[in-house]
C-alpha cells in the first residue's frame, strides 16, 4: 500500500505527548453565536480557493446554518504530516490507509463517540451502524472507539441504475468518433486503433496546438497505470496499487510482483497500453512529466481526444456547449471490461477517512459540520442542489425542477451550473451517503438517478450518440454488454474487506513503498520499449528488483492478512 518516504514524520514526531491532548466533550454545546473559520484539509482533495464559483449555494447553506466560514485545502504527504507533527492540522482531516497509525498514535483525532448523543447523532445514525463497526474494530488501535468517518456509505435498499453517463472506461470525443463510424470497442487493441483513426482526422486543434490520445498523471503515483488495468482486467486497487482486488471472486492478488499469477494484473495491463500508445505516436510525449493540472489544461485546449476517467475533463464539455448549444464536440465514455457501476459501498469509500484534529481551536464546531457532511441533507444538496432545485410534487414525488435541468443543459448557463454546486468536485466526494440512498421524502440522494429523469439530463451530443448508436441512454452501452456478460460492474464486489485488514506492519509498510517507487522509477523504461522483447526485458529487470525489495515477504502478509479479513467481512455481512 501507498507510504511515502516522508511517512516516518508520523511514527515518530506525531507522538510527541505535549502536542497530543485528547479533547472530550462534557460539555458539549451547539451554541452557534460566534462566527468561526472551519477548514478541512485532504488528501488528494482539491483546494477551494481554485475551485470555480466557490463558495457556491451549497457551501453557502452550510455556513449559514452554522455560522462560519468553510474551506478546503489540499494536503499531499509531506505538508500533512508537517502539520502534524507541528499540530497545525486543519480542523477536519481526511487520510489515507497510510496515516492511519501516526494519527491513532499521536492522538490527533477527537472521539467522536463522545458527541454520538449531542453533536454527532447523523454519523451514529442506524443506517451507519455497519460503517461504524468497521470503524471501531479496525480503525481504532484496537481502542475500540469511533475517530473516523468514511463518505458515500451505501444503505439497505438502495436503488441502483448506471445513471446516464459513464465516468470511466474509453473516452472518446463524440464528434470524432462519429466521423470514424462508431467502430465497436470491445478490448484494449479496438481502442487504440479508434484512438489512431482520430487522430488522422484530427492532428491539431482549432488553435494550431497538437493533439494526442492523451497522458499519464503523475502526481497520484502509479494511480494512471493501475487504474487503467483495473478496468481493463476487472479489478479494484488497494491503496497504492501494489495490490488489487478481483471484482468477481474478491481474492487478493499481487499486482507490481505478479509473479506465479494467473493472467494479467492492473498494473501490467496498464503500462502495456501506454507503451502501445507511445509505439502508436499517440501519447503526449510529456506523458513522465504531466500532473493532473496539466491533464485537465491540455482537455480544456482540445488536445486529448481519449482518457479513462471523467474527472480530468476540466470546462472543455461546457465551453462547448456555451458555444454552441448542438455541438457534437464532448468527450463521452464508452466501457471497459470493468464498468464502474452498481458499486455497493456498505463501509463507504475505503482509502478515505476523516475525523475532527484535536488540534482544531474550534473541535466542537468541526464535529458539528463533519457530522452534517455525513448528513442524508447535505448529500443531497451536494447531489441534487439545495431545496428550490428540487421540490416535491402533487403526486408527493420528489424530482429537479425544469430550470435545474435546464441550467445543467444549457451551455449558456454555465456560470450559474457552478455557483449552484451541485455535482461540484469537492463536495461529491465529502458527503457521507452514497448516490443511490433513498432518502426519507422518498427520492434517491442524487435525483438525477432517478429512472424517469435519466433522458431528460442528457445533452445534444448525448441525445445524437443515442440515436446514433440506437440507445436509449449512453450508459445503456455498459448495460447492454453487462447482459450479453462480455462486462461486469461492481455488484459482486465487497470492498469491505478492505477496511478489514489488520494495521500493515512497518517492515511490509518500507516494503510496499519502496516497490512503488521502485516501480514509479521503471514506468519510463517500459512505457518507451520500442519492441515486445525489449518491454520483456524491462519488466524481468523490475520484477527482480521489487524480488530483492522483499516483494516475496509483503506477498506473504497480505495473503494471510486478506484471507483473515475476507473470512471476517463475510461473516458481518451475511
Amino acid at each position: 500500500m501507498k507510504a511515502k518516504r516522508v511517512l516516518a514524520l508520523i511514527c515518530t514526531l506525531a507522538m510527541t505527548a505535549g502536542m497530543c491532548t485528547q479533547v472530550t466533550a462534557a460539555d458539549a454545546t451547539d451554541d452557534l453565536s460566534e462566527h468561526v473559520e472551519i477548514t478541512l484539509g485532504g488528501v488528494n482533495v482539491n483546494g477551494s480557493d481554485s475551485n470555480e464559483g466557490w463558495p457556491n449555494e451549497v457551501v453557502q447553506k452550510l455556513e449559514e446554518k452554522f455560522n462560519v466560514t468553510f474551506t478546503v485545502k489540499n494536503y499531499d504527504n509531506e505538508s500533512l504530516n508537517l502539520d502534524l507533527s507541528g499540530g497545525t492540522t486543519c480542523d477536519i482531516v481526511q487520510i489515507n490507509d497510510d496515516h492511519l497509525e501516526g494519527v491513532l498514535k499521536g492522538k490527533h483525532a477527537v472521539n467522536l463517540e463522545d458527541y454520538k448523543d449531542t453533536l454527532a447523532q447523523n454519523i451514529f445514525s442506524e443506517n451507519m451502524t455497519f460503517r461504524n463497526d468497521l470503524m471501531k474494530t479496525y480503525k481504532s488501535n484496537g481502542e475500540g472507539v469511533q475517530y473516523f468517518v468514511t463518505p458515500r456509505v451505501t444503505f439497505e435498499g438502495s436503488k441502483f441504475n448506471y445513471g446516464t453517463t459513464l465516468n470511466n472506461g474509453y473516452v472518446v470525443r463524440w464528434d470524432l468518433y462519429k466521423q470514424i463510424g462508431c467502430p465497436e470497442i470491445n478490448n484494449d487493441d479496438d481502442y487504440i486503433a479508434a484512438l489512431k483513426a482520430m487522430k488522422e482526422i484530427y492532428p491539431e486543434t482549432e488553435d494550431g496546438l497538437p493533439t494526442y490520445a492523451m497522458s499519464a498523471y503523475n502526481d497520484s503515483q502509479l494511480h494512471a497505470y493501475f487504474y487503467k488495468g483495473c478496468l481493463a482486467e476487472g479489478y479494484v486497487n488497494l491503496e497504492g496499487g501494489v495490490y488489487v482486488q478481483n471484482v468477481t471472486t474478491n481474492e487478493l492478488v499481487p499486482d507490481l510482483y505478479d509473479v506465479g499469477v494467473e493472467g494479467t494484473t492492473p498494473f501490467w495491463s496498464g503500462v502495456k497500453f501506454y507503451n502501445k500508445l507511445y509505439r502508436e505516436g499517440l501519447l503526449d510525449p510529456d506523458c513522465f512529466i504531466t500532473k493532473s493540472e496539466d491533464v485537465q489544461e491540455k482537455y480544456n485546449k482540445g488536445q486529448y481526444i481519449g482518457g479513462n476517467v471523467n474527472w480530468y475533463y476540466g470546462t472543455y464539455n461546457e465551453n462547448q456547449r456555451a458555444a454552441d448549444p448542438e455541438t457534437l464536440k464532448e468527450y463521452v465514455t464508452l466501457p471497459e471490461y470493468l464498468g464502474w457501476g452498481n458499486e455497493k459501498n456498505l463501509g463507504g469509500w475505503f482509502g478515505k477517512y476523516f475525523f475532527v484534529s484535536s488540534h482544531s481551536p474550534n473541535v466542537e464546531r468541526a464535529v458539528m459540520i463533519l457530522d452534517y457532511l455525513q448528513s442524508e441533507e447535505f448529500s443531497r444538496d451536494a447531489d441534487s442542489g439545495v431545496e428550490g432545485r428540487w421540490e416535491t410534487g402533487a403526486d408527493g414525488k420528489v424530482a429537479l425542477t425544469e430550470d435545474t435541468i435546464d441550467l445543467k443543459n444549457n451551455g449558456s448557463r454555465v456560470e450559474e451550473w457552478r455557483k449552484s454546486g451541485i455535482g461540484n468536485g469537492i463536495l461529491v466526494n465529502i458527503c457521507g451517503e452514497d448516490y443511490y440512498n433513498v432518502a426519507d421524502d422518498g427520492g434517491m440522494i442524487d435525483l438525477w438517478f432517478e429512472d424517469d429523469m435519466l433522458d431528460d439530463s442528457m445533452t445534444f451530443a448525448e441525445k445524437d450518440m443515442c440515436e446514433t448508436m440506437g440507445l436509449t441512454l449512453p450508459s445503456d452501452v455498459l448495460k447492454n454488454k453487462v447482459e450479453a456478460g462480455t462486462s461486469i460492474d461492481l455488484g459482486t464486489c465487497l470492498n469491505a474487506i478492505q477496511m478489514g485488514l489488520a494495521t500493515t506492519p512497518k517492515n511490509i509498510t518500507r516494503i510496499d513503498s519502496n516497490c512503488e517507487e521502485i516501480a514509479m522509477s521503471a514506468i519510463p523504461n517500459l512505457v518507451q520499449a520500442e519492441s515486445d522483447e525489449e518491454f520483456e526485458a524491462a519488466k524481468a529487470d523490475l520484477l527482480a528488483q521489487l524480488k530483492d525489495a522483499g516483494a516475496e515477504e509483503s506477498v506473504e502478509w497480505w495473503s494471510n492478512a486478506w484471507a483473515e479479513a475476507k473470512t471476517t467481512i463475510e461473516g458481518l455481512n451475511k
